[in-house]
């Protein structure tokens, strides 16, 4: 006995069988360690407040540097890591670069600010000193807690004294 499977049931089967087998992949980065340079990229980052429970965080990217050309920049925070050894993000926003008119490119996003000492900028990048990386993709990160300090200070009203 001879069946037929209709032209939807065909397509069907295909798309859950690719649907399927991809379902279990990941993507594999791994982390590019300290460089004296900070891998040639050039860049200015300025955290500041934007009220009270949240800071505006403004990346502006001069060259890419040595990891050209970059894939991605994300602002991300991750938990605390599980019993099980997994960390989900706390914070995850990505950095939606637009050129400027002196040539850069920049950003700005706004983060909670209790997650501003676990909150960094991740520059994904697929190649390194212009070759293509084969294990995967490799990530730098740029700590933000170090750019709170340099930010200036919110003005708050004085406190007026009373004289009797």
């Amino acid at each position: 006995m001879h069946s037929r499977l209709s032209r939807v049931t065909s397509g069907v089967l295909a798309f859950a069988a690719v649907a399927l087998t991809a379902a279990p992949s990941w993507a594999v980065y791994y982390a590019l360690g300290p460089s004296k340079d900070e891998w040639g990229l050039k860049y200015e980052v300025e955290v500041s407040a934007a009220d009270r429970d949240m800071l505006n965080v403004a990346f502006t990217l001069a060259d890419e540097g040595r990891l050209k050309p970059v894939h991605s920049f994300t602002v991300v925070a991750f938990s605390k890591p599980t019993r099980e050894g997994s960390r989900t993000y706390d914070v995850k926003a990505p950095l939606e670069l637009k050129t400027t008119a002196d040539g850069k490119r920049a950003a700005q996003v706004r983060i909670p600010k209790k997650f501003i000492d676990q909150a960094m900028i991740r520059v994904l990048t697929l190649s390194v000193d212009g070759r293509r990386q084969t294990a995967g993709a490799a990530y730098y990160d740029i700590p933000l807690a170090k750019f709170l300090n340099a930010a200036p200070a919110v003005a708050t009203p004085p406190t007026q004294k009373i004289i009797k």
